[in-house]
């Protein structure tokens, strides 16, 4: 390509990520205003009524979220209302009905903003325990089809609920489904509490760690890297359907995906570029999730760090592994869990203030967690897959086909108790805020330049390690 090309095809592209910088930046500075982005409520909104006793028809027109002892349904007539009834009897997407009961705004708390984080769903209104009468109603062909595919995940959650018993099963359907409220609400906190909450909720870094973890697996199998490649591009686009295509499902899997890339291509500059298109184009169409999902929030800045971060820990192993001067098996053993603990500290290291900030807690034992439990993630959920659809074809020993994985969860949740014992587990850091995490921010922007900086500077003749 002639160079007036190239230098025409470089500056559309700086100016293409100025713009999508510029989107990010803007829809911030507009989230300071109070109820920014929120839905302006007229009197043809249900939300209206706040405060008052209604007798109003509509739909269910999310999937149910469950947990031990309610049932919250996406109520949609005239917008939408979250309401928590009994687990009995059931209702869930698709289903007709007719409530009765006292609409309220929700609460407001003072340590979590209730309001924003419903809002983000467009989401004004709560109803606790109304009154229900199932009707009569017709979806429409796309509301069929996304009926099909939250069947498909039902049934996944009721074989394996089927043959394990809790809170085995809990964590399974959390882990494979992303029912993360089937997981009691003690032992998230232990999750919690030795950094290993990542495993259950499904953000970037999640899909990121799982696709690290699967091409390692399928590669120690010995299938080629290319086919492994594509084997885990093919799990990136099933995943989401897995999970019922749940918004963050589809998210964290576009940046789980730019993150594997970054993994397994080193192209930075490229992906930089599409994480901040993607980031940019989310926020177009829901621009809330900037400031009140924090899932969000630490998918991207977990990707931002194995673009940028996760380089430096791999170019510390590889002098590491050529001093030891191990067989190839052993380098290779020692690789993944060198690789491990990489991703999970860049993951830490990027989103320590945004977890300071909300959670109040630092996990010191966090990267030995990692180090011993998470290796059963790739395992387990292949074997849950196999167990599956193997008790489908011999039901009769579905028990015994599920035992691998029972035992896996076994040990996660032995490990997780054990872990999460000491006193120095975790810490609570009650004064940490956005000035500090600016200033956080800042060093670690400057480090990150510095070594670039560095590495861009290597003598001539001596092979770079990693180009940024």
């Amino acid at each position: 390509m002639p160079k007036e090309n190239r230098q025409w095809f470089k500056s559309r592209a700086r100016l293409f990520l100025l713009v999508n910088l510029l989107i990010i930046f803007l829809i911030f500075i507009f989230g300071f205003k109070p109820n920014a982005f929120q839905k302006k409520i007229s009197s043809k909104d249900l939300a209206y009524y706040n405060g008052k006793s209604i007798n109003v028809s509509g739909y269910v027109c999310d999937e149910a979220d469950l947990d031990y002892k309610s049932r919250r349904l996406t109520f949609c007539a005239n917008g939408k209302t979250l309401v928590t009834t009994d687990l009995y009897p059931e209702y869930n997407y698709g289903d007709f009905i007719k409530v009765s009961g006292l609409l309220q705004e929700p609460a407001v708390f003072d340590t979590f903003n209730y309001d924003s984080y419903l809002a983000r769903y467009d989401i004004y209104s709560v109803m606790y325990y109304p009154k229900i009468v199932l009707e009569k109603g017709n979806l429409n062909y796309a509301q069929k089809m996304f009926r099909a595919l939250l069947r498909g995940k039902w049934f996944l959650k009721s074989v394996i609920d089927q043959n394990l018993n809790e809170p085995e099963a809990g964590l399974a359907d959390a882990l494979l489904l992303g029912y993360r409220r089937t997981v009691l609400s003690e032992d998230l906190k232990l999750f919690s509490r030795v950094g290993l909450s990542h495993m259950i909720a499904i953000s970037g870094s999640h899909i990121t760690i799982l696709s690290a973890m699967l091409i390692n697996f399928l590669l120690a199998l010995g299938i080629k890297r290319k086919h492994s490649f594509y084997i885990v591009i093919i799990f990136l686009i099933l995943y989401p359907l897995i999970t019922g295509l749940s918004a963050s499902a589809v998210r964290s899997a576009i940046m789980g995906g730019l993150a594997f890339m970054a993994l397994y291509y080193k192209r930075s500059t490229k992906l930089i570029n599409a994480l901040i298109f993607s980031g940019s184009i989310m926020l177009l169409i829901n621009p809330q999730i900037l400031r009140a999902d924090i899932g969000w929030q630490l998918s991207f800045l977990a990707i931002l760090g194995i673009i940028y971060l996760y380089p430096i820990g791999e170019n510390l192993t590889k002098k590491i592994l050529e001093k030891l001067r191990l067989k190839r098996g052993r380098e290779k053993f020692l690789k993944n869990i060198f690789d491990i603990i990489n991703l999970t500290l860049v993951s830490q290291i990027v989103t320590l203030p945004i977890l300071l900030i909300n959670f109040k807690q630092f996990s010191l034992i966090s990267p030995l967690a990692n180090i011993l439990v998470l290796w059963t993630f790739a395992p387990l959920l292949g074997l849950l897959i196999i167990a599956i659809f193997a008790s489908l074809i011999f039901p009769y020993i579905g028990p015994w086909l599920f035992l691998p994985n029972y035992l896996l969860l076994k040990y996660i949740f032995i490990m997780v108790k054990l872990l999460a014992a000491p006193s120095w587990a975790a810490i609570a850091v009650n004064n940490f805020n956005w000035f500090y995490g600016f200033g956080y921010y800042s060093a670690l922007a400057f480090i990150i330049y510095r070594y670039n900086k560095r590495i861009s500077r290597v003598p001539a003749g001596q092979t770079k390690k990693r180009s940024f």
